[in-house]
């Protein structure tokens, strides 16, 4: 294709899934857009396919007969007559040219149409599509397939006269843009050690962990979600493996899914799409020794059936690894913040929903109502500040009730609080960094266009309390009003965390891992954590005291789960986040009630906001001071 578009979307806000409709989508090439559209593209699932690769070309194959076009030929009225196992032969002029065929079938036939063209030295970028005997209603549509070359592969559902239209990408067209299409049966051979059948677990294909399978996904078969390989291997505990398909890398468009099932053959561990381009990879920490399952999938649904090679490794874990599974059944669970008292509180994206996680794994609704929940932070009084996709930023009372809090941004995505209180917002709408005071009034916007990649996105706060931000594959740091880099990586990195050393904890979903680095941005860890499937935020957990600890939890989007790493692998606490009270003496407290001096304007608006939010400082809020800082026995307390 000369002009692609990009396939990422963003509607109402990643990331990360039901599949594309069976109807085969035109091939597409990504582009870098903003975070918002990572987050739909979780959301939605759009398949992304690479940019074409070179192929040599192939010599056509005969078939039973050829027929030329007769032209005109530009509508179904008019369309040339071909049967199955014929050749047919034409060319796309002059520009806007549509050549149509008609081919008659029976129901519950399995129908290949593939063209031979770009591969065998034409310059035609042909598309090729599907009618319904109704001359009207498309049933199938593809570009690229084979290289530039399409194909349709479709189960008949009733019999009578189907109509195929070739045309040029682009309603190009021209004397030398000449074709050959092809119509028969579709079948699928034998290929490689697959065993078919082999679309449930009870039949699998038995393989070793260091050995390799090949298949061929054929979705001829009467599966209506499209053929499924399973493959059988044993793994004892604590091994950590890594499942990578290629199939695109043979060289064909397509896009293949691979997922991992416990020894039930039902339980889903994890789950790849798009790892190495189109292809997939993942790795996974096994915990428990037995006999687990891989599959292998079409995600795109095409129908057109394709081979594969499946290579099933041993691999080193990180320090980091094995997780462990805290939480599940979430959903879409995107950003991670922890409370003062060790409890998680997660967003599900798809659930437009807050929940909270207990240290016991206990899963309890917190807010519901907020439409797409982003980056997710505490601010000084103690409130749950959660972006949400409609473009605001709510505030959520330790109770679950929510109001708008900062309206003013263009398109808001995520979210952090300094020690001083501040609170730091990332807006994708003009690529720049938004400063507000601590009870939410604008104080200052700084431009990141300079730092390219789809940022600004995930956002954390530094130990000297500055604001890091991810662009893609590189973090950024505001200096005096700047960004200068950091780090540089070949991975997406989500939402991170530091450590009290400065080091940074970075996840890296389509990868399937959590990366280390050093103060400095060098690499540390490559593999921190590898058992995850699509880590997406991190961040260190908090004592009853709200002390940060040596316990790092994370968000997994693509099972829809909150999992810790090995704690024997997180050698130092995480560096303190969100607001550090200041600590007013009694007396002087005392003395500012009574009309004394002592403390600003802005202690005394703190001290309101902590406490009765009346506009005033008074003997409710000095309470409430009291009580933060033990004091005070806590309301309703009967010491």
């Amino acid at each position: 294709m000369t002009n692609p578009q990009s396939c990422f979307g963003f509607g109402s806000a990643l990331v990360l899934l039901a599949l594309v409709g069976a109807a085969p989508a035109p091939a597409q090439r990504p582009t870098a857009r903003s975070w918002r559209d990572e987050v739909q593209r979780l959301r939605d699932a759009a398949v992304v396919l690479p940019a074409r690769r070179p192929r040599p070309a192939r010599v056509a194959r005969t078939l039973a007969a050829t027929t030329p076009e007769s032209g005109p030929n530009n509508t179904p009225a008019t369309a040339d007559s071909v049967g199955l196992g014929d050749r047919a032969t034409g060319v796309v002029n002059p520009a806007g040219d549509v050549d149509t065929w008609f081919v008659d079938l029976t129901a519950g036939l399995f129908l290949s149409v593939d063209v031979d063209a770009a591969q065998v030295g034409s310059p035609l970028d042909a598309t090729l599509e599907l009618i319904a005997p109704d001359g009207t209603t498309s049933l199938a549509f593809n570009d690229d397939f084979d290289g530039f070359d399409p194909r349709i592969s479709y189960r008949v559902p009733q019999s009578g006269r189907y109509y195929v239209l070739i045309r040029a990408f682009g309603a190009t067209g021209g004397p030398g843009l000449t074709y050959a299409i092809n119509f028969d049966k579709g079948t699928c051979s034998v290929v490689g050690t697959e065993q078919e059948p082999n679309d449930t677990p009870g039949t699998a294909a038995p393989v070793a962990i260091g050995d390799s399978g090949s298949g061929e996904i054929c979705p001829h078969d009467d599966n209506p979600a499209g053929d499924v390989d399973y493959w059988a291997f044993t793994a004892r505990a604590g091994t950590t493996i890594e499942l990578d398909v290629d199939a695109a890398a043979l060289g064909l468009l397509v896009d293949p899914v691979i997922a991992l099932y416990a020894s039930d053959g039902t339980t889903q561990l994890a789950f790849n799409d798009d790892q190495d381009g189109p292809d997939s990879r993942l790795q996974f920490s096994i915990i428990t020794t037995g006999t687990y399952y891989a599959t292998v999938a079409d995600a795109a649904g095409s129908g057109n059936p394709f081979p594969y090679i499946f290579h099933f490794r041993s691999i080193t874990p990180g320090p980091g690894d094995p997780i462990t599974v805290r939480a599940q059944g979430l959903g879409l669970p995107l950003g991670l913040a922890v409370g003062s008292t060790g409890d998680l509180f997660v967003g599900d994206v798809t659930g437009n929903r807050i929940v909270r996680v207990s240290g016991q794994g206990v899963v309890t609704a917190f807010a519901a109502g907020i439409q797409s929940p982003f980056g997710l932070a505490f601010d000084a009084y103690g409130h749950l500040l959660v972006v949400s996709g409609d473009g605001a930023v709510y505030r959520v009372t330790p109770q679950g009730r929510t109001t708008r809090f900062i309206t003013d941004a263009g398109a808001p995505f995520w979210i952090a609080v300094a020690p001083d209180g501040r609170i730091w917002l990332t807006d994708l709408s003009d690529r720049s960094l938004r400063r507000y005071s601590a009870t939410g009034q604008f104080e200052a916007r700084f431009d990141a266009n300079s730092i390219g990649g789809s940022g600004p996105g995930p956002l954390a706060i530094g130990p000297s309390g500055e604001p890091y931000f991810s662009n893609g594959t590189e973090i950024w740091k505001l200096v005096s009003g700047q960004p200068q880099l950091v780090l540089r990586d070949r991975f997406v990195i989500w939402a991170f965390a530091f450590d009290v050393a400065g080091n940074i904890y970075a996840p890296a979903p389509v990868a399937g891992r959590i990366q280390l680095f050093d103060a400095t941005g060098a690499i540390v860890a490559d593999t921190f954590a590898i058992g995850p499937d699509a880590p997406q935020a991190v961040a260190f957990g908090r004592d009853a005291t709200g002390a940060t600890v040596a316990r790092l939890f994370a968000t997994d989007t693509r099972v829809g789960r909150v999992f810790e790493v090995n704690p024997a692998g997180v050698a130092l606490p995480g560096q303190p986040v969100g607001y550090v009270a200041p600590r007013f003496p009694l007396d002087v407290a005392a003395a500012s009630l009574l009309g004394g001096g002592g403390l600003s304007a802005a202690d005394l608006q703190y001290l309101d906001a902590l406490g009765n939010h009346n506009g005033r400082y008074d003997v409710g809020d000095l309470q409430a001071y009291l009580r933060t800082v033990g004091g005070l026995p806590a309301a309703g307390s009967n010491r």
